[in-house]
């Protein structure tokens, strides 16, 4: 048992009253098996130090106390107990302390002798009352740990249960013959009878302790202790074929029959003389499954890497092979692996069969490809055309044999790069870069300094006009073809009038036509007029009207909201 350290309040303005520390009865420990209640009537403690159950009462009036201790309906690991507590406590008449504590909040450490340990049974009575020592004794529902020797039973008298008997026995560790009497709270005690204790097997480890459903027929290793000659293993209650080998260890034959099935089968050790063991679990799982790995592929001379396998199927026993060749294997979850792959095995180009082996008896799981590529690859830029002038941007490099660290060279110059994965890297690309326009050379590097093929990137002048055709047209005019003639046009690109984009075709970098719709009609003599707008997007869309009469120097603007489908009335007046 340690020593009992109490901690030192932030602040000093409370005065404890009581102080209850319990302890375990069958380990002895300050920690419980299972939660408890402490009350004094309706006073609830604080609990400054659960791990020691430690119980704090405050301010308690001068008098005589029972302190009710109950195990939680969850946890009944105890029987109730009750402490008579009068208060206050005596005082020494000298303190023992050659500077007394200024901790008056937490416990009142003057009542202690400062040369011995809290919990020292020569510690001071005054200090001991106060702290309420107190053991609890375990019930049958208590979690006793696998290989406790324990004797259970109940106690009757004419049939009918007692209570209060109290059972005792000097029960040694060893097998034997032991006495067992029954001592009523008065009376003489009932004769005594002996109690046999024997050896009970106990299970510590199966191996494997996980096999894959559909396994062949495989042997099961069971270590432990208390196994006599003759003992039996059983799996799910049947009697497997058994050798012991000896007190500590035996091996059992399992068929495939017994494991064709996902699920937990129960594993016990049965003794001749009847007793069994605990009851450990061999797992039976399904066949691992690889969905995929990360990376796919590695550049040739690559350095060290972690190969992340994702799939199902997995446990802690799995192991990651290349090639046949086991690699340090993490197991993260039933669906995700990690394992550590050394410069040697990727130091050639290849194909490195990848598979998941379930680590004990069972099936493998099917076969990834992990690619060792001479030379990183390229196969797109995006964006592939950048416009000269513009601002710096992200340019995406897409291929394969891409490994961390890798570096984008642009006309040879390094650009800061993100690795993203083994196919996708990112690099950013400068205004400066792309001032004029040019044929950018892009070029990937591995750590292990092979280099991609090149790719261009094309910074494209941005699109200048040099003429249209028509360049007059009237007001009412219907609709009609524009000629749009200049440089630096690129496919896709679209022709705007007025802001509103126009259906475009591209001819050339230097020629583009586009359609122009009806423009709007001059109104007539009562001055009525109206637009047909045929390239409304969505429900509604803002047009914007212009209106123009010799008599009025300044045109109107007009924003009107037009809808898909339906007419909208405008009244214009030019002189407001």
């Amino acid at each position: 048992m340690g020593s009992l350290t109490m901690a030192v309040p932030d602040t000093s303005n409370f005065q404890p009253a009581l102080v209850v520390l319990l302890r375990d009865g069958f380990t002895g420990d300050s920690e419980l098996a299972g939660d408890v209640t402490v009350q004094i009537g309706s006073a609830v403690p604080l609990v400054p130090d659960p791990a020691q159950a430690t119980f704090l009462f405050m301010k308690l009036a001068n008098g005589t106390y029972s302190v009710n201790v109950q195990s939680t309906s969850d946890e009944p690991y105890y029987f109730p107990a009750s402490i008579l507590v009068t208060l206050p406590f005596p005082r020494p008449a000298k303190s023992l302390w050659a500077q007394p504590p200024i901790w008056t909040g937490y416990p009142d450490l003057v009542l202690a002798d400062p040369n011995k340990l809290l919990d020292d049974p020569q510690q001071t009575p005054e200090y001991l009352a106060q702290l309420q020592q107190t053991t609890l004794s375990p019930t049958t529902a208590y979690p006793f740990p696998a290989g406790t020797t324990l004797v259970r039973g109940t106690i009757t008298g004419a049939g009918v249960p007692l209570t209060g008997a109290f059972v005792t026995t000097q029960l040694e560790a060893q097998a034997g013959q032991f006495p067992v009497i029954v001592a009523n709270p008065s009376g003489p005690p009932a004769p005594a009878i002996n109690l046999t204790v024997v050896s009970t097997p106990v299970v510590d480890s199966l191996e494997p302790p996980t096999v894959i459903a559909g396994s062949a027929n495989f042997t099961l290793y069971i270590s432990g202790s208390g196994f006599e000659p003759g003992a039996v293993a059983k799996l799910n209650g049947i009697a497997l074929p058994t050798t012991v080998m000896s007190a500590a260890f035996l091996t059992a034959q399992v068929t495939a029959a017994q494991v064709a099935a996902v699920g937990q089968q129960t594993v016990l050790v049965a003794n001749p003389d009847g007793t069994v063991s605990n009851t450990p679990s061999l797992a039976v799982v399904a066949a691992p499954v690889i969905a995929s790995i990360t990376p796919a592929s590695v550049t040739a001379g690559s350095v060290a890497f972690t190969l992340t396998v994702q799939g199902s199927g997995f446990s802690a026993t799995s192991v990651i092979e290349l090639n046949g060749a086991a690699i340090t294997t993490t197991f993260l979850s039933s669906t995700v692996l990690t394992g550590s792959v050394a410069a040697p095995s990727v130091a050639n180009a290849g194909v490195l069969s990848t598979i998941v082996t379930p680590g004990g008896a069972g099936t493998n799981s099917n076969v990834q490809a992990l690619t060792v590529v001479t030379t990183p690859v390229i196969t797109a830029l995006d964006p592939a055309t950048a416009i000269a002038g513009n601002p710096a941007f992200t340019l995406t490099v897409q291929g394969s044999g891409f490994v961390s660290g890798a570096t984008v060279g642009i006309n040879g110059v390094s650009a800061p790069t993100s690795y993203v994965s083994a196919t996708q890297v990112l690099a950013q690309i400068t205004a400066a870069q792309i001032t004029n326009a040019a044929l950018l050379s892009v070029v990937v590097t591995n750590p292990n300094k092979t280099a991609s093929n090149p790719r261009n990137l094309t910074v494209a002048a941005a699109p200048a006009i040099a003429s249209i055709d028509p360049a007059t047209v009237t007001a009412d005019s219907s609709a009609f073809t524009i000629t749009v003639r200049g440089n630096g046009f690129m496919t896709g690109a679209a022709v705007l009038l007025n802001g509103v984009s126009l259906q475009t075709t591209y001819l050339n970098s230097e020629q583009l036509y586009a359609i122009v719709p009806r423009s709007g009609y001059a109104t007539g003599a009562d001055g009525t007029f109206v637009l047909f707008v045929d390239d409304v997007q969505g429900l509604s869309q803002v047009e914007r009207l212009i209106v123009t009469h010799p008599s009025y120097p300044k045109a109107k603007l007009l924003d009107v909201t037009v809808l898909r489908g339906a007419t909208v009335s405008v009244n214009v007046d030019m002189s407001s």
